[in-house]
Order: C-alpha cells, then structure tokens, then sequence
C-alpha cells in the first residue's frame, strides 16, 4: 500500500457554505431584551451534530476507558497528531476545517531560514519548502542541511538489517547503528514508516539488543549514534544524531518492531485512529505509541509528561524549549511552578560530529518558521489591570481597561455591545442588528455611555454580515460581523491609529479554553433589575461545562454557558452582542463568547449562554479572511 504523508488525517466534513446572510426586518426577537429571554422549544427539532467529528467511516469499536482518558465523546472525534483543533500545524501546512493540510511551498517563510539538500541533489530554500513538497508528492527528500560542500543526493541512508531488524545508517560515507540507550518510540516510528511501509502505524516496539548477541556481528560497524526524533519527521535523516561512540559487547544497540499486521483489538487494548492496537497503559504516557499522537489526544491527566489544559499529552522534553505546543501555550510559561524538564537526549548533541544536523536540528528550523509565520499582534491590553473576583456582580471598569470592547448605538441608543477584533471588523450578536447599516455607529474606546473620552472613535457602518442560518427563535448561530466604513481617502483603515483601541485575538479551536477556565465579560447592561450601568462594567466567570444538562434540547452546537451556579455574576439585559474574553496562560486574549441569552439575569441554576465563537471561525474567516485573525495557524 502507497504509504502518504495524510495517512495521520481523519477524514472531516468539507467547508460549510458560504452564502450571504439572510434576515427579516420585522424586528422581532432582534432588541436588547433577546439576553434574559429563553428561546422557545422548537417542535421536532434536535441539536445539529458538531463538524468537529464528523466521519464518513463506520463507527469505531468502543475504546475501554480508565482514569486518564477525557471523555468517550472524544475519543469518537477521532483527533490525531494533525488535528489542529488539538495541536498545531507544522509550518508546512495549515489548519483548514480541524485539519492541517499541504500548503504549497512558496507559503512558507524564508526569513532566518537555512537551506537544505535533497535526496535528488537539489537545493531547497528551507526545511519548511522541502517539507511541503514532501506533503504534496508523498515524498521522503531531506537528506541534510547545505553546508559547504555542493548537495549530491547521497549524505544519508538508513536500512534495516537482518532478521534482528539492526538499523543501521549511512551519513557523509561512514556507517554507524543506533545507540539504544535513549532508543524511543517515537524514532521507531519514524524509522518503520519510512523503511517498512508498514502502513503509516510505524513501530509496534522500540526494541534493543545488546551488541554481542547480534548474529553477523562482524559485518556490522562498531560504532553508534544517538538519535533524537520528535515523530513528523518523514525518514530518519531529519532526526538529530550526536557524535559517535566506540562499543562494547554489553552496549544496547537499537532495533525496531514494525507493526505489520491488522487485528482487533483486546479488551486491554486501545485502538488508535490508524487501527493500531496498543496496550491501554501505553495511552496518555506523552509518547506517540499509536502513529499518529490519537493515544495522547484525549487526556484528563498524564501518566508521564506534561499535561496541556486541551487535554493533549506532551513530553517534558518539549516544554520550555521555544516553540509552543500547548494551544494556551503553558508548557512555554515563565511561571516558577512550572515543572522541571527530564533530562534529555539533546544534551548529548555536540556542535561537531558526522552529522550537520548537530548544528542545525529540523525543530529549530520549525521554531524559525514559527517565529516568523506568527506576526499578528491581538488579545494585549497595553497596561496589565488586576483581576478581582466579582454587569450582575460585576465592577466599574477602567477607562483603557478592555480596548477591544465596543458600543453599538442605534438612533441616540447604546442597548449592544461588540469586540473589535481588528482591521474594520467588530463581532456582535446577530440579534443586536438588522441588515441596515446606515441604522448604527460602533463606538470604540467608549467608557461612559453619557460622555466620550478623548479617545473614543465613533465609525459609521459600511455593512452587516448576519449568519445565514441564524434562528431569532432558538437564537441558534446567534453571530454577525460588523464592517466598518473606511476613512475617506484610505483603503485600509477606518479609524485613526488609537493607543486606547487594540483586537482581541479570534480563537481557531474549540479546545482553546476548557470548563472551569475563568473568563471576563464587561458591558452597560443593567446590574438590577431596573438600573442600567452609566459606565463600562466586568466581572471573572467560569466556563460551566455539561449546558446541555442544563437547558436540554434548547441548547445547541455553538453554544457556550458561563457564570456561576449560584447566579451572584451574570452578563444581562444590555450587555448583548458582548465580549466573553478569555486569557491563555502567556496573557494572549481571545473573544471566547459573544452574550446570547439566558434565564432572566443571575438566576441559580442557569448560567448565561453564549455565541462560542471558536465554532464559527470558518464563517468569520469566509467574511475577513485567514491572515487577519489567524495567530498561528496560516
């Protein structure tokens, strides 16, 4: 079988439609009162099941479950190591509709960027270009980074040898095995897919025999390299080799257990998305047993490594080391609780030996391409504000304290608010507008709703985008994009530059932000029952988790409950169309949720529900386009 390099992708659903918002203009279930309004029960109508998933394959047999693993709705989401819901794309490809996908090489970065040989004897501009031909083509073509010798097609070779399965590699015209003293999966992985073509489930063991009982001892070298592979690598040759060292007859050398053939499973087995079968205990240990990462994506805790808030297992190895891998970016937080790192292989790798990847690894030049690829600026105030626990329960805001949150007035009135998420572009409620632009002015930097500040930008509207599936009276895909009218005589802007006003950050994955996270939410709606809020209001809720035991069959995909149970905060009448903002651990803010609805205002038991807006990035990108709000994954 033709071994591919989608051979890691679950299939999804193509791309939703793009077709303009439809609307009617009678105005009903379109005004402030729309947040302390439960929607009615729809007859014969069940919630829409989540594009996150989706699959056109017959279900998968029932994974046992133990206390490590998340939830069995996880697991039936099939999430893989290029699933970018989960983690993020390589540089080499993008995250379209939960997927990384091939991008053409001309996208990818040359900044910093140091050339590399192929197999074919030609020169690519960096590892990313030559990677994404490799994704494309189906091709295993690095051969090494470009030093001072010409690139001739022959710097590396890997083989397996014997019925021992010794692997054995060729670099520069000398011959080396592999030290088997930090011999990991993960490098057998690379090595079986490559070699074997054992239909992209890599190594069923890393597995190690001592030097003195491998048979043909003599037709073997005596020396090994230690080998350090992160798993996207496409052939060993990418991997990173330290300098070799004579052996002995009791050194392991190492030697690899290829997964051949297709079974079903054990009861003590879990079964990965490429239908692997691994042992249960090997799940959730931050090593890619299964291939493909999918024994690592659904984890409430690890048995080792580091644990990511997505619930995505990682190695120590892999935090703290420049390139974010936790989508809240925490295993690169400067905090003093974070955990030590394990030792690691890489601090054997010396700047001198056979191989010039000891001085110029693929993960750096991933770093470089990251580093490079992630040059939008979003979710940063320009001063901190402390955050105090306890709008409904809320307090008086900053006048610069939320630079992203906007008004929306209509006639002489301010009943919406809004988040600017950068550009001419602010993201509301669809129930706070109708498809009449010349009916509202944003106001940004607004801190009092009597007066403005020095700073406040009032910008007419050039036009309205109301979701085309959103239902005033479920308040399904309650979600609209505001496009602001341009600055005479500019193309791009549609306000002066304004310290006061800054984007917060669009969030790409469902995964972002867990139940439990704390978030901020601030507007002018009332904090009693009969007094609205002069000036800007916010307080810290939670994310609540399970709304759908909650509110039933009148809570939908897209939907998001936050508050607290006790009903002491609240968003409320007022404050629709407003920000849910939530914080990643490196202090980057994403508009998390947009105020929707809810049982009246602070009622016990009932959380207000908001528009999760990271379930509706495809349509936001469809009106702005990907390089305006994508961070990181473009």
């Amino acid at each position: 079988m033709k071994l591919t390099l989608f051979c890691l992708l679950i299939v999804w659903l193509s791309e939703s439609k793009l077709a303009e918002p439809q609307k009617n203009e009678d105005g009903s279930a379109d005004g402030p009162e729309s947040r302390d309004t439960i929607p009615p029960s729809p007859n014969s109508m069940s919630p829409p099941v989540s594009p996150l998933g989706n699959s056109t394959e017959a279900p998968a047999p029932t994974v046992p479950l133990d206390e490590h693993m998340s939830s069995r709705e996880c697991l039936n989401k099939k999430f893989t190591l290029r699933s970018c819901q989960k983690v993020f794309c390589p540089p080499w490809m993008r995250c379209l509709n939960g997927r990384c996908e091939c991008k053409l090489p001309y996208q990818c970065p040359r900044e910093g960027a140091a050339q590399v040989c192929s197999t074919q004897g030609r020169t690519y501009i960096s590892y990313c270009q030559l990677k994404a031909v490799d994704c494309l083509r189906d091709t295993a073509l690095f051969d090494g980074f470009l030093t001072d010798k010409p690139c001739k097609g022959d710097f590396f070779k890997a083989e397996l040898k014997g019925d021992q399965n010794i692997i054995e590699v060729k670099m520069d015209s000398k011959t080396f095995v592999i030290c088997g003293n930090d011999w990991n999966i993960e490098a057998a992985n690379v090595a079986c897919r490559r070699m074997q073509n054992s239909d992209c489930r890599g190594a069923e063991r890393a597995t190690t025999i001592p030097y003195g009982q491998i048979t043909d001892h003599d037709l073997l070298p005596n020396s090994c390299v230690s080998v350090d592979c992160k798993g996207f690598e496409g052939s060993l040759a990418e991997c990173t080799f330290s300098d070799p060292k004579d052996l002995n007859e009791l050194d392991p050398i190492a030697t690899a257990t290829c997964y051949r053939v297709q079974r079903d499973c054990t009861a003590a087995e879990f079964r990965c998305v490429n239908r692997k079968c691994i042992p249960l205990s090997h799940t959730c240990d931050a090593a890619d047993n299964c291939g493909d990462g999918s024994d690592e994506m659904c984890c409430k805790k690890c048995r080792q490594g580091f644990h990511c808030k997505s619930n995505v297992c990682i190695p120590h190895s892999s935090t703290r080391d420049e390139v974010i891998d936790c989508l809240g970016g925490e295993d690169e937080a400067p905090d003093e609780s974070f955990p030590v790192q394990e030792q690691h292989i890489q601090h054997n790798f010396k700047k001198e030996g056979p191989n010039p990847q000891a001085r110029k690894s693929a993960k750096n030049e991933i770093r470089v391409a990251r580093d490079a690829i992630q040059k939008l600026v979003c979710g940063v105030t320009s001063k901190s504000q402390k955050r105090r626990k306890r709008v409904i329960g809320g307090q008086e805001a900053g006048q610069t304290q939320f630079p992203w949150q906007v008004a929306i007035q209509e006639s002489d009135s301010i009943d919406c608010g809004a988040t600017y998420i950068g550009g001419c572009w602010v993201l509301t409620a669809a129930h706070c507008v109708r498809p009449k632009p010349d009916a509202y002015q944003v106001k940004l930097s607004l801190w009092s709703k009597l007066k403005k500040l020095e700073s406040t930008d009032i910008v007419p509207v050039q036009n309205i985008y109301i979701h085309h599936e959103y239902d005033p009276n479920t308040y399904q895909n309650d979600i609209a994009l505001i496009e602001l009218k341009k600055l005479p005589q500019s193309n791009t802007l549609c306000f002066h530059e304004n310290a006061a006003v800054a984007p917060a950050c669009i969030p790409w994955s469902e995964y972002q932000f867990m139940p439990g996270h704390t978030c901020s939410i601030s507007g002018w709606g009332r904090v009693s029952e009969s007094k609205t809020a002069p000036v800007l209001r916010w307080a810290n809720i939670d994310i609540i988790g399970n709304c759908s035991g909650i509110y039933g069959h009148r809570f939908y995909e897209g939907m998001e409950c936050a508050g607290s149970l006790d009903g002491s905060v609240d968003s409320c009448q007022g404050d629709s169309g407003g920000p849910l903002v939530c914080t990643d651990t490196l202090g980057v803010s994403y508009v998390w949720g947009i105020v929707s609805w809810g049982e009246k205002c602070g009622v016990a038991g009932f959380p207000g529900v908001y528009t999760k807006v990271a379930h509706y990035f495809n349509w936001i990108v469809s009106h702005i386009g990907r390089e305006a709000i994508s961070k990181y994954n473009v």
